[in-house]
């Protein structure tokens, strides 16, 4: 399978009859994905997280599933300026899982955790694999921050990360945010240590993606090639599904 990075916290997983969008903002889109069934999710309604474009990918001939975080029904049910596939549109909430199935009779589960900020984070697991889309789940620990917040962040966040720790993740796609500063890894790091998985693709870098190399030379060797290196957008990764790997 290919793993593509769009842009910010966009990213397209490509089966060969299959794909999976997140968090879809800007960022060309492969022409891959117009001509195999569509599974698009969207963590929450920030306007860097869900673009109403994704409503515009439906084509005659092709399935599209929608898997909405429920913050974003609201925005959803105003707009006026295109159609909207309601049938096709699943929401949820933190705390759910969602067992939805291919059109090769594949099933593909869906479950959600709690943002530290707005809506859910996504754990996918499709094609024997699972895939894990924190969305804007993160330790944000900002540099104005009280102590008493900070420690909050802390514990709401190691929470949440806390309920994967029996999870095996093939791939992982999480927060990066130079906008932090000092504590630009803290939630990053946590996940690497406390999380069983192959790779993490570091995300809404707000295109500081000297920040990438920044974080992978601050870690030893082993954890250093768990980070893989994005600096553009446009990347496309190949990754060996269960079934290549026997």
């Amino acid at each position: 399978m290919k793993i593509h990075y769009l842009k910010h916290s966009g990213f397209f997983l490509e089966w060969e009859n299959c794909g999976v969008l997140f968090d879809y903002w800007k960022g060309k889109l492969p022409e891959t994905i117009r001509d195999r069934e569509l599974f698009i999710f969207a963590s929450h309604v920030h306007e860097d997280h869900f673009n109403p474009a994704i409503f515009d990918l439906r084509l005659p001939g092709h399935e599209v599933h929608y898997i909405l975080s429920h913050d974003i029904r609201r925005k959803v049910n105003r707009m006026t300026d295109r159609e909207i596939p309601v049938d096709q549109i699943t929401y949820v909430r933190p705390g759910e899982e969602l067992i939805l199935q291919d059109l090769q009779e594949n099933s593909i589960v869906v479950k959600t955790l709690r943002s530290t900020d707005c809506g859910v984070a996504f754990l996918v697991n499709c094609q024997g694999e699972n895939y894990f889309h924190a969305g804007d789940l993160n330790c944000w620990t900002w540099p104005d921050d009280t102590k008493q917040h900070r420690n909050q962040m802390v514990a709401e966040y190691q929470r949440e990360i806390d309920k994967l720790k029996e999870t095996a993740v093939k791939a992982a796609f999480l927060p990066l945010d130079p906008r932090l500063e000092a504590e630009y890894d803290r939630g990053i790091r946590y996940f690497l240590r406390h999380v069983r998985t192959e790779q993490i693709y570091p995300m809404h870098l707000w295109e500081k993606y000297s920040t990438v190399g920044k974080f992978r030379n601050s870690l030893p060797e082993e954890e250093r090639k768990i980070i893989v290196e994005i600096n553009a957008p446009g990347m496309i990764f190949e990754e060996a599904s269960a079934e290549q790997r026997g």
